[in-house]
């Protein structure tokens, strides 16, 4: 028997809940976190379902996902950076685009890529000196950067536009958190100074990604081998080549996705070593013990569990893609309430990856909760730090080798410490990044992981 779903109170005229999404968003999606499956809201005239438990998110992600389709005020935001690359475009786009993207993402490929991304982490990390105070997220940033560069659009104007998108993203994604929140296009039209700032800042990047395309429709030989050659051969099924529109909502998801979300995910792990020292002292017996005193490889990431545990961890707590929307294409049953075609669908892994049913004392680093013998099927279910179904990120086994790497290279040779003794605290973005952001380094040795 369908059922009526509960309205969530306290809408105001107009907005609706985007004001209480503006101005606690973590909290506003935790405290909806109810028996229920899904809570009604309104975002300034919009209808929108919240999902509120893992059993209807694996209905709108994965068994039922044909009946949605990428859309609602996230994906609505994201295309005014990215334009319809892979990451937002529609289900018909994506049986077409996945299949160019996906080959530079397999884990031969992969695996071809490791040696290059620890030498961007020693280059990125050269310049580091015992007792400075440095802006980890900054680092992290610039880390992923030169990872993307040297990887996926290796040309010469490649690293160019990625330093340009390290540069860009932070006031870029504060421009599309009041997008996604207010989806009202013609709030932001109006010339207000963080219009014209989003705006300056979108242009550079555009400039920095058609010198990319550019370079790379003038090279006489191409050998092919990373990303941008194979989106700009096209599919050879079909002999279709993109133009320069689509290459270049391409080259932006891929800086996007490949920057971003790397750079969180590092710099939220640092910030949380930073704070805890039992979890640190495992990590270095781990990378100690399994690597002696040579570089970590590709090979070696089997013989690091608590590594993968612990960046997994990283991501069950602060989640770069803290909130994901669907837009239902059919009226569609979940869970028993029926959706109208057209309504949005807000699911947030931050709020369902912090159930203290699935998992207890949610606020917790606690790596070991991903142990294989205490591994539940509700926590599979709930992880959704990288989505799930067909959208599910086909850059997952990519982000977390160089995260793995960079960790490892870094926490062997460095320890980080808060610069001020606050907690961290998480600033909710377009993507999820910690307020905190400086750190102080000190030098340490191997030997100090074994005490």
């Amino acid at each position: 028997m369908q059922q009526t779903v509960r309205k969530f109170q306290d809408e105001l005229p107009l907005i609706g809940h985007a004001g209480q999404l503006a101005v606690d968003p973590l909290g506003f999606l935790e405290r909806q976190r109810t028996a229920e499956p899904l809570v009604a809201l309104r975002l300034v005239g919009r209808k929108c379902f919240l999902v509120n438990n893992a059993e209807a998110a694996m209905e709108v992600l994965v068994s039922q996902q044909e009946r949605f389709d990428k859309g609602g005020p996230f994906m609505e935001a994201a295309r005014q950076l990215v334009g319809n690359g892979v990451i937002t475009c529609n289900a018909e786009d994506h049986r077409v685009q996945r299949p160019v993207m996906k080959p530079a993402f397999h884990r031969s490929r992969v695996a071809g890529y490791a040696d290059v991304m620890r030498e961007c982490v020693v280059e990125a990390t050269s310049s580091w000196r015992a007792g400075q105070v440095f802006d980890v997220g900054a680092a992290m940033y610039r880390l992923a950067a030169l990872v993307v560069a040297q990887t996926l659009v290796s040309a010469p104007a490649g690293k160019q536009a990625a330093e340009a998108m390290a540069r860009a993203l932070p006031q870029l994604l504060r421009g599309l958190l009041r997008r996604m929140l207010l989806p009202a296009e013609w709030i932001h039209r109006v010339p207000t100074p963080a219009n014209r700032r989003f705006d300056q800042a979108r242009a550079r990047l555009d400039k920095a990604i058609g010198e990319v395309i550019a370079q790379y429709r003038h090279q006489e030989e191409d050998d092919g081998q990373d990303l941008l050659s194979q989106i700009i051969a096209g599919d050879q099924g079909s002999g279709r080549r993109p133009d320069d529109a689509e290459v270049h909502d391409q080259v932006m998801s891929v800086l996007a996705a490949g920057v971003e979300t790397t750079a969180s995910l590092l710099s939220w792990t640092f910030q949380l070593l930073a704070r805890h020292p039992e979890i640190e002292h495992r990590l270095w017996e781990e990378l100690d013990g399994a690597l002696s005193d040579r570089p970590v490889t590709f090979d070696d990431l089997p013989s690091l569990p608590y590594t993968k545990r612990l960046l997994t961890e990283v991501l069950r707590l602060y989640p770069p893609a803290w909130l994901l929307s669907r837009i239902v294409v059919e009226p569609t049953e979940v869970c028993g309430h029926l959706l109208p075609q057209g309504a949005d669908v807000l699911i947030s892994p931050y709020a369902l990856q912090r159930n203290p049913e699935v998992f207890p004392d949610p606020g917790r680093l606690e790596p070991d909760r991903w142990l294989p013998e205490r591994l539940t099927p509700g926590q599979r279910q709930s992880f959704l730090a990288f989505g799930a179904g067909r959208r599910r990120c086909m850059g997952e086994f990519f982000g977390m080798t160089e995260a793995t790497l960079a960790l490892a290279t870094i926490a062997r040779t460095w320890q980080l410490r808060p610069a001020e003794p606050r907690p961290v605290r998480p600033l909710p973005r377009f993507l999820l990044v910690p307020a905190e952001r400086h750190l102080l380094l000190h030098q340490r040795t191997p030997q100090e992981g074994q005490r």
